[in-house]
């Protein structure tokens, strides 16, 4: 019997206790403790012929942007060509600045049929990234920084039946603060807001060539 009460008084006190972290805290905390995180979701590749293959990521921008970003084209072919890397089994991704020196070298690269490129770079597979929007600040309003890109990944299979067309395309979109909410410039570094940017952009992209598992609402 005295055991028992002790019981009840600790499960009362409990609940003073819980009771006075206020209401929506009452329930994230029984939430919290009784569900806890959920699970997150897993995510299919979109497309599997990276695997055991030579890549070279090549980005290519329009003037406006590579004039106010000159260092677009090599950050996003950088973050991609690390996350397929790290992520694709078998995939050798030719190192980001050795690509980019390419393009710089020729500047016409863009009209090359596709299986020209893919011989001078010696890779059988091209992952070719066009950046429709690239910015760090909000349009039309230059004191607030919102990181944007938009772009469309192209795959082609230079050792296949058709080495100058697309075997794969996609499109990525992402932002950056997740959410839409703009930052006010002097609360943060445009060098901050690229880094989160291009790392959901390397994710967003390169999550379309591995299996991978993914936290529910991101």
């Amino acid at each position: 019997m005295y055991q028992t009460s002790r019981r009840l008084w600790a499960v009362l006190a409990l609940g003073v206790g819980v009771m006075s972290l206020g209401g929506c805290n009452v329930v994230g905390f029984v939430a919290q403790g009784v569900a806890g995180d959920p699970p997150p979701i897993n995510v299919t590749a979109e497309y599997y012929g990276l695997e055991n293959q030579s890549v070279a990521v090549l980005v290519n921008a329009d003037l406006p942007v590579i004039y106010a970003y000159p260092q677009a084209q090599l950050e996003v072919a950088d973050a991609l060509a690390r996350k397929i890397t790290a992520n694709v089994a078998g995939a050798r991704v030719i190192d980001a600045r050795q690509s980019y020196e390419f393009q710089v070298r020729n500047y016409h690269w863009t009209n090359e049929r596709y299986s020209v490129l893919a011989d001078k770079l010696n890779v059988s597979r091209l992952v070719v990234v066009e950046l429709l929007e690239y910015r760090t600040r909000e349009r039309g309003n230059a004191a607030v920084y919102q990181g944007v890109i938009i772009a469309r990944v192209d795959v082609v299979e230079a050792d296949g039946g058709r080495p100058d067309d697309v075997a794969y395309s996609g499109t990525v979109e992402v932002q950056y603060p997740p959410g839409g909410k703009p930052i006010p410039v002097p609360s943060a570094q445009e060098v901050t807001i690229r880094k989160g940017m291009l790392d959901m952009f390397a994710l967003a992209a390169g999550g379309k060539f591995y299996d991978h598992k993914q936290p529910r609402g991101g």
